[in-house]
């Protein structure tokens, strides 16, 4: 399985060595695809590193490289608390279904003086008037109380985090402040999406082509020319 990770595993790199996870500790990657990015880590860092995916044929095939890799949802995570040195969210947030649980989970599990990194398709030009009165209606949903009918049942509420295929930076940022968790390093990578975007096209002569062909997912509206990405590291205070 092919995904989107724009800047490959030379950003991964240079994120780990910027959250100093090259040194050592036990690391987790929420949504490992085929286990290629954990592997990669496990090999040149020699990290105790664990993967997580939903997706069951994924996680077997990183299994096959070596990956300790588990069926397990990135908003109900099955660990310890303060058992994670380092959390890998690569491509990840902006697809979960339950964004806000996750990075809750994510922080249950990071230890204390642990960095969260982030990489992801974001808005570079939100309409915020929009984003607030989605953002509210969205909470509203997601946070009205459950009736017994609905336990169990995946109730399809629009992201209060999302604008256009790609995350709002204001929110995101907002539910970090929330944790009390520091924002250490931000980074727009938008030209590793734009490299990316155009090897795609080389390759396969359009992006359209190129996840039908090898992409194990597609941004809701394809991407925009709002859409830009980047790089982020929080750090959980001691």
């Amino acid at each position: 399985m092919s995904v989107l990770r724009p800047g490959g595993l030379e950003l991964t790199d240079y994120a780990l060595e910027k959250a100093g996870a090259d040194k050592g500790g036990r690391l987790l990657d929420v949504g490992c695809g085929d286990g290629t990015v954990a592997a990669h880590i496990k090999e040149k860092y020699g990290l105790e590193t664990v993967a997580i995916d939903i997706d069951k044929d994924a996680v077997e095939k990183a299994v096959l490289k070596g990956v300790d890799a588990r069926v397990m949802d990135a908003a109900m995570l099955d660990f310890d608390v303060w058992e994670f040195d380092t959390i890998l969210m690569e491509c990840v947030f902006s697809v979960l279904k339950k964004q806000e649980e996750a990075i809750h989970e994510a922080y249950c599990v990071l230890k204390k003086g642990g960095n969260l990194i982030i990489s992801d398709l974001w808005c570079t030009e939100p309409d915020m008037e929009r984003w607030e009165r989605d953002y509210w209606s969205a909470m509203a949903q997601f946070r009205k109380p459950r009736v017994h009918e609905n336990c169990g049942k995946e109730e399809d509420i629009p992201s209060p985090y999302m604008q256009d295929g790609g995350i709002v930076m204001k929110g995101l940022l907002d539910l970090l402040e929330e944790l009390e968790m520091e924002v250490v390093l931000f980074e727009d990578r938008t030209d590793d999406l734009n490299t990316f975007a155009a090897q795609a096209v080389m390759d396969h002569g359009s992006l359209e082509k190129w996840f039908e062909s090898e992409g194990s997912w597609k941004p809701e509206c394809g991407f925009s020319k709002k859409n830009g990405y980047f790089l982020l590291i929080a750090h959980k205070p001691l």
